[in-house]
Formats: structure tokens, C-alpha cells, sequence
């Protein structure tokens, strides 16, 4: 490209090496990353500007890091590519340069997040706004010209998240569960007991969650935190299922690396979850809140462990990931950085 583009970058720390949105940089590079200041002296200036500022800006989640980020990305001429929006485009919607944000929550979160006045007045102020799934881009479009939204999709490493290279089918059936963020904990604790009522001990039941995540386990799941990604990735490639009962949601990491490491899914059919899922081969969606058809669909993936039609679900599952592979991702947002430099 004729120009250099900059992207604020501020890592997930609940997110593994290889996942997150800011891997897609990986593959656009020509964007030049804003990170956060590694020094002691710059990041104590930077925290306490934020004690000074930051009370300005009504976002409820803004730490130092992303204020530190947000600063950078106002005062910088260039192009821009602010990648979470609706934790680092604030002071930044006063720059002058050309500028595309990308914003991960669903729609019904965004509306709670600022008064309607205020998103009025923050959406414009990005020239180019990407977002992951159709329920996002009704809410922007009816906010700003439309053509300025582009539904792109999350991406996935599939080089770093893939099938096992043996079957694992000898070991004792895994369901596992994987995320912390707009989870229905309720009903993960309901199918955990149907399920363990059924098989008990003959089925292991696991859950990968953030620390500090307080819920009423059922005494069967094992609740595991801070793994490797390694760890993490062997996990997936062993699960005879990855259930993932959700309350809203965009994308998803958890069914994207499972889809990539040829696990099989049961998911809530809600938010932008079919955009990405291939129901009824690789993924099985579920209706919101239906704990009996949770349990059932687990139970038809269980029913199937060891056999050709599991191994034909691991395979579209990956096929399904492919899709999403961050190459795939990076040339539909290197057209929007094209936008950006005719808008120069």
C-alpha cells in the first residue's frame, strides 16, 4: 500500500498467544502497531494522565492501557485502525485523519454501554467501522451512512490451532467448556447434571474459565484456569464435544479454535453464532436457554464418539475454520484500509 497505517494494540490477557483480534495484524504488515509504553517512567506518566483524563471518558471499561493507546492513536497524522472500539475510541474521535474501528460486542451490550445521544454523536466520528456479525451492523448502520459499516468476520490461527494428529477416541469422552464472557452458566450446570446422571463418572466434564470466575459447579466438572495454550489446544483436539451455552454473542474465540482443532460443537443459536457455525455438521446449535436440547445434542456427539460420523463432524468442523483463516480475514480488512487512503 502507498501508505503506513497504525493500529492501537492492547493485549487480552485472558485470550492465548495465538488468539485474539489483534492477530490479525500478524498478516496486514503494513500497519504499524501502537502498544502500550513498556517503560517504568512512561508508563507511570501514562498512569497518571489517566488518573487526570481518563475520568472523561464515559466507557466503563478504560484502563491506563487503552488510554495510553487512545492518546497515541490522536495524536498520530496517519491512517488508523483502532481494532476494540468500544474500549479505545474516545479521545481519538477528534483526530483528522482517517480512521476505522472495529467493535466486538453485541448490539444489545453496545446500547448499554453509552446514553443514545452519545452514540450519535462517537459513530460518525470513524470513517470506516468493521464489525463481526449482522446484528452489529444494523446497529452502526442505523447511526451512520451505512456503506461506512463492513461486516467482516473474526479469524482464527488454524496453523496454530489444529486436529490432533492421532485419534483420541480411546480415552474417556471429554465435554468441555471454554470462556468466561456472556456465558449461561445456568444452563452449562444444568446439562453438566443431565449429563452426569446419565453416564457419571464415564464422562469427564471440564471447564476453562478465567480465575476468579465465581459460579455453583456442579461437583463433577473439573474448573481448570491458566493454561498454556498448548495445553489449552490438546483440550480441544481431545473433546469429543465443545459445549458453549452463550447469552449473547458475536463472534467467539472458544467456537473458533474448537472448529479449528476439529472439536465438535454444541452452541446457543444466538447473536452472530450461525454466521459462524455450519449447523448440523462440524456444530450443532441449540436454542437459548433449552437445557433438554443442550443435553441431547452433547448426547448425539457422545453417542457418535469413535465412529466414522464423529470423524466426518471433526472434518467439518476444521473445513468450517478455514473459512475464517486470518489470511482469508486480513485481504476483506485491507480493503477497508483502502477507504482510509482515498479519504486522505
Amino acid at each position: 500500500m502507498p501508505f503506513t497505517l497504525i493500529a492501537s494494540v492492547v493485549r487480552v490477557p485472558w485470550h492465548s498467544s495465538h488468539g485474539g483480534y489483534d492477530r490479525l495484524l500478524d498478516y496486514l504488515p503494513e500497519a504499524h502497531r501502537i502498544v502500550p509504553p513498556a517503560s517504568r517512567w512512561s508508563r507511570a506518566a501514562a498512569d497518571t494522565a489517566h488518573r487526570l483524563a481518563g475520568p472523561r471518558c464515559p466507557l466503563p471499561f478504560y484502563p491506563p492501557d487503552h488510554f495510553a493507546t487512545d492518546l497515541r492513536v490522536l495524536a498520530s497524522r496517519r491512517p488508523a485502525h483502532v481494532l476494540y472500539g468500544e474500549e479505545q475510541f474516545w479521545f481519538s474521535r477528534h483526530r483528522t485523519a482517517p480512521t476505522a474501528v472495529t467493535y466486538h460486542q453485541p448490539a444489545a451490550h453496545l446500547a448499554t454501554l453509552l446514553p443514545p445521544a452519545t452514540w450519535r454523536d462517537l459513530v460518525p466520528r470513524a470513517n470506516q467501522i468493521i464489525v463481526l456479525e449482522s446484528g452489529q451492523h444494523a446497529f452502526f448502520a442505523d447511526r451512520t451512512d451505512p456503506k461506512r459499516v463492513h461486516l467482516i468476520p473474526h479469524g482464527i490461527d488454524t496453523t496454530a490451532f489444529t486436529p490432533a494428529n492421532a485419534a483420541t477416541e480411546g480415552q474417556r469422552p471429554l465435554v468441555l467448556t471454554v470462556g468466561w464472557w456472556l456465558r449461561d452458566w445456568d444452563l452449562l450446570h444444568d446439562v453438566h447434571r443431565c449429563l452426569h446422571e446419565r453416564h457419571g463418572t464415564h464422562v469427564d466434564l471440564a471447564v476453562v474459565t478465567r480465575r476468579g470466575t465465581q459460579r455453583p459447579w456442579h461437583p463433577a466438572a473439573r474448573v481448570l484456569h491458566d493454561l498454556t495454550e498448548p495445553a489449552l489446544t490438546a483440550l480441544y483436539q481431545r473433546a469429543a464435544a465443545v459445549l458453549l451455552p452463550l447469552t449473547d454473542a458475536t463472534a467467539n474465540n472458544a467456537l473458533l479454535e474448537a472448529m479449528a482443532c476439529g472439536a465438535p460443537v454444541v452452541a446457543t443459536d444466538i447473536g452472530g453464532i450461525r454466521h459462524y457455525a455450519d449447523d448440523g455438521q462440524g456444530t450443532l446449535l441449540v436454542p437459548p436457554g433449552d437445557v433438554l436440547s443442550a443435553a441431547d445434542s452433547v448426547e448425539t456427539l457422545l453417542t457418535e464418539w469413535g465412529t466414522s460420523t464423529h470423524t466426518a463432524r471433526r472434518h467439518a468442523a476444521r473445513r468450517r475454520a478455514e473459512d475464517f483463516a486470518w489470511p482469508r480475514v486480513a485481504a476483506q480488512v485491507r480493503a477497508v484500509y483502502r477507504l482510509l487512503e482515498e479519504e486522505r
